[in-house]
């Protein structure tokens, strides 16, 4: 018995004399194998109108607020629905949101910035001070920090100490602009106890100083820089982005790669840049994960994701328009009971992180405008090992396959060939036996074993048994 377990998923690298994975669909990485992911859930009266440009969540005095945006207004959500809270925006890149102490920031490039305060619920009122307009927000210690600000690509501005609504330099204010001299445009900004300002070619650490100076610039990235600016996604110290050299990770002090000779070069070969405007990207920190939409159509048919504390990288099939990070509401029994009359029927079950106030979650808008999240049944899931020659130089019969995974139904196809050149021909078996061996008739120099698991319960899947004889040198 010959036992291969499922390695890292790595496109990049070529079909033969890999020890990776050229498919690891429906899945994320976990020790010593790949988990399932949850299909889409949509929650109850949150179809939005139009397609989603935007969603951001805040908690303050103990409320949860979630808020969803389109080319045109921004919105809270409710168990009953949206609540409109500013129309006539212009069509800009997109809506990012900030929260600053009791107040929600949103800005979109193109209009002024706008505040939501918990106490006046209904309305999204412009922030005060006259701040200029801004593609990318964010707050360092008590400091608002603008980065595309005035429609200038280069440059930063912030508000004053303790007072987004103070944008005037001089006296005690601590207010100001800078422009970046090199780096070309800026494509994102994120804040937190320093800032960190990225460039078209390179990475900037902005830190208070205290000092009439206010801000010192460091440059931590030469010639690295972010290029995809929806790829941008932080959680702690670490913040993943999409670079003119591929995927990496920033944790404020230097950038390493993490997608090099994994899937950079396969991102590019598939990614569509008439779609790069609408790419976003969420980290799901109940998964350590780093999740980006695929940009291969609008709206993405595919999720990229990363394991960021095993290293490894996965896919997911499913229809996506916008993902976003986001806190869970609070529910009691009696809301879930209004938005759900036939608690029977109801899609989640009553202890769904969704009705667990302040509990981080991914959100996410499906095809259809519905916000949701990945917490229903499992996706179809599909893994593909490397082809391999059995054994070297001759051919191997494979008299059976034994899934090692704990789904009830996996199916698996074996691919075979007798030559480095010929395209390798598939035979697909189901219905293993009870001692989990699907039984198979294959005589081949190569072969590439697949595993597909249909929607079904399972918790892990970590490669394969093959039961193999030796066979001739034709």
């Amino acid at each position: 018995m010959t036992r291969v377990i499922f390695g890292e998923f790595q496109p990049d690298q070529p079909a033969n004399l890999s020890e990776g994975l050229t498919v690891a669909d429906g899945c994320f990485a976990i020790k010593n194998g790949y988990a399932p992911i949850g299909s889409f859930t949509p929650t109850q009266n949150g179809t939005l109108t139009g397609g989603a440009y935007g969603a951001g969540a805040y908690r303050y005095a103990g409320q949860t607020y979630v808020f969803a945006a389109n080319p045109g207004a921004i919105y809270r959500y409710t168990a009953t629905g949206y609540v409109t809270l500013a129309t006539g925006l212009s069509n800009g890149l997109g809506v990012r949101f900030a929260p600053y102490s009791s107040l929600m920031l949103a800005t979109n490039g193109a209009d002024v910035i706008r505040k939501f305060d918990p106490a006046a619920p209904g309305t999204m009122a412009n922030l005060g001070g006259s701040p200029p307009t801004a593609r990318y927000i964010g707050v360092v210690g008590g400091f608002t920090v603008l980065a595309y600000a005035s429609n200038v690509s280069t440059r930063v501005a912030w508000s004053d100490q303790g007072n987004p609504e103070n944008w005037t330099a001089g006296g005690a204010s601590e207010a100001g602009v800078a422009d970046m001299a090199t780096g070309g445009d800026i494509t994102g900004f994120v804040g937190g106890e320093y800032g960190l300002i990225f460039q078209e070619n390179r990475v900037v650490r902005m830190s208070y100083t205290a000092s009439d100076t206010i801000w010192q610039f460091d440059e931590i990235a030469t010639d690295i820089g972010c290029v995809l600016p929806g790829s941008i996604a932080t959680w702690g110290k670490l913040t993943f982005f999409m670079s003119n050299r591929g995927f990496m990770v920033c944790d404020g002090s230097t950038v390493t790669p993490v997608g090099a000779e994994k899937i950079d070069r396969w991102f590019l070969s598939v990614a569509n840049r008439q779609y790069f405007d609408r790419v976003s990207a969420v980290i799901d920190p109940r998964n350590a994960l780093y999740i980006l939409t695929m940009p291969t159509a609008y709206p993405a048919s595919m999720l990229l994701l990363y394991s960021y504390t095993l290293g490894r990288w996965s896919t997911a099939s499913t229809r996506v328009e916008y993902i976003a990070s986001g806190i869970a509401q609070d529910a009691t029994l009696e809301g879930i009971s209004a938005m759900y009359p036939n608690l029977d029927a109801m899609p989640l079950s009553l202890d769904s992180p969704l009705f667990r106030g302040g509990t981080p979650l991914l959100l996410m808008f499906d095809d259809s405008h519905r916000l949701g999240a990945l917490n229903g049944p499992p996706l179809p899931a599909a893994f593909a090992d490397a082809q391999r020659e059995l054994i070297q130089g001759r051919r191997a019969r494979i008299r059976s396959v034994r899934p090692i995974t704990d789904a009830a139904a996996p199916v698996v196809t074996i691919a075979g060939g007798n030559s480095f050149a010929a395209a390798l021909t598939p035979t697909t078996y189901m219905g293993r036996q009870p001692n989990g061996r699907l039984p198979t008739r294959e005589n081949w120099n190569l072969v590439q074993v697949s595993l597909g698991i249909p929607s079904q319960p399972w918790t892990y899947a970590q490669g394969f048994d093959l039961e193999i004889e030796q066979g001739g040198t034709a």
